[in-house]
């Protein structure tokens, strides 16, 4: 899974929906996945706030988002509507969450073995983005890598990274 530029067209036209009712509500909006699992449609809504986000929340606004779902033309496609907190693992899917990112110990995957990175798949921290290019640091030292290179972004909530960073 490369990284998106943005969002497909059902999760567009969502994200323009729920946008204003998830921040209205006191969250952010992390992401909107349409997505096919089996033979079911799926479309999620991953909310976020700084402490955390509980069931109650999802609940909270889950009503509101469901009604104005319910009056899009696209409503067919759905056969599911989730509504649920980003996570501490969260996977960043599209570029623009890279930014949001900065900061954030993460779990990086690439296409193939980049210079200066041990393998594939490593535990870093996301120093830095300038729209070409993710910088990260791990035990392996600090290495640039070109976002399309990268497989997959995760945050990553590990408890051996202080051992890793010694």
């Amino acid at each position: 899974m490369a990284l998106a530029k943005g969002f497909g067209a059902v999760e567009a036209a969502a994200e323009k929906i729920v946008r204003p009712i998830v921040e209205e509500h006191g969250y952010s909006l992390w992401d909107v996945v349409f997505i096919k699992e089996g033979a079911a449609w799926y479309l999620r809504i991953l909310i976020d706030k700084p402490n955390g986000v509980s069931i109650d929340d999802c609940t909270s606004i889950d009503g509101i988002i469901n009604a104005e779902i319910d009056k899009q033309d696209f409503v067919g496609k759905i056969d599911y509507l989730e509504i649920g907190s980003a996570g501490l693992e969260r996977a960043v899917r599209r570029i623009e969450q890279l930014p949001l990112s900065v900061g954030k110990k993460i779990m990086l995957k690439t296409y193939k073995l980049v210079e200066g990175l041990p393998q594939k798949s490593v535990k870093c921290v996301l120093d830095a983005f300038d729209g070409e290019r993710l910088t990260v640091t791990g035990d392996f030292g600090t290495v640039n890598i070109g976002v399309s290179d990268v497989s997959a972004v995760n945050y990553d909530d590990f408890d051996d990274f202080d051992e890793l960073m010694g």
